[in-house]
């Protein structure tokens, strides 16, 4: 089940890294608008936990669709796509609320079932939002790199698209170096080449740095890898924009035998000696209270997110002082 409080922290953070300072305008469930100069087809291509970016047109209530819907102005010919959050409206029927908007903006405009040159979405949510598609996010592509399809696996790799949040989340621009300490199997290291960011990955163990290197091979994907304990990443690796890690928890063989208290206060230690000043962590901790006690960082947002059973994973933002 993905965490809509970190969806949303996704979009704003990913709106504030291609397009310079953003606000939220308004938010109810499966909807967020966003003030943004970031161009949406580079959010599109960037974003991970989102399904669609659109120009906000108006929001209203359902029964007020009709007669405000008649003033759209948008490119066509058009085609209209209807659809609800959860069991928002049930009383409303998409299909004939498609039907009837098409009707009235079609009629204007023109209709393109095929290669439309304006895709008009409504959403129930608390309220209708209706908006202009100005691009997808290609969910497919992360699950085509999810680990089992590539040639080194590991049973506890996080998902590409939580990888991709966690880069997004530290607000590294194209071009910006991005760390992952921990870089286990690849996998945001690869997400963060993809995002055009020049990505850095250390990890204490030699298997996982070979691995890793294979996993992007296979993908053709350019990151740079380094045998390195946590401790000395600032002899290897030199200043970086930001860091996103999901670090090693649950099992005492993969901290090599180290205590998760000590091998979290180490490594936010290190990671304060080579992250710019006011730059950002995004890392996925069991317990955000792994993350106290260090002066060198505030805690900016934390987002829990159940997984199974007693697991709860923490995605924490923490912003360097």
């Amino acid at each position: 089940m993905e965490c809509e409080s970190l969806a949303r922290s996704e979009a704003l953070s990913t709106a504030e890294t291609l397009g310079g300072a953003a606000s939220i305008v308004s938010e109810e469930p499966g909807v967020v608008v966003i003030e943004t100069e970031a161009d949406p087809g580079a959010l599109s291509e960037r974003l991970a936990l989102c399904h669609c970016v659109s120009e906000h047109l108006f929001s209203c209530a359902p029964d007020e669709l009709m007669d405000t819907v008649r003033d759209i102005d948008v490119p066509g010919p058009v085609r209209v796509h209807s659809t609800r959050v959860g069991t928002s409206f049930p009383e409303v029927d998409l299909e004939r609320t498609n039907a009837a908007v098409g009707e009235l903006v079609c009629g204007r405009l023109g209709v393109d079932i095929h290669s439309p040159r304006s895709e008009v979405r409504v959403v129930l949510s608390e309220q209708a939002c209706v908006g202009r598609c100005m691009g997808r996010i290609d969910r497919s592509s992360y699950e085509r790199r999810k680990v089992r399809n590539l040639p080194f696996n590991h049973p506890i790799s996080i998902h590409p698209k939580y990888a991709r949040a966690l880069v997004n989340l530290t607000r590294t621009r194209p071009g910006g170096r991005l760390l992952d300490p921990f870089c286990g199997t690849g996998a945001i290291v690869m997400e963060a080449s993809l995002a055009g960011c020049y990505a850095l990955g250390t990890d204490i163990s030699q298997k996982m740095i070979e691995g890793a290197r294979m996993n992007l091979r296979s993908l053709d994907i350019d990151a740079e890898l380094l045998r390195c304990d946590i401790g000395k990443i600032s002899r290897v690796v030199g200043d970086v924009s930001g860091i996103a890690t999901d670090p090693p928890y649950g099992r005492s063989t993969s901290t090599d035998g180290e205590p998760l208290p000590e091998l979290f206060s180490r490594a936010l230690g290190a990671c304060a000696d080579v992250l710019n000043r006011g730059s950002r962590i995004a890392m996925a901790v069991p317990d955000p209270l792994l993350l106290d006690g260090n002066g060198d960082f505030e805690t900016v947002e934390v987002h829990p997110m159940w997984v199974h059973k007693s697991l709860t994973r923490h995605f924490c933002i923490l912003r360097r002082g």
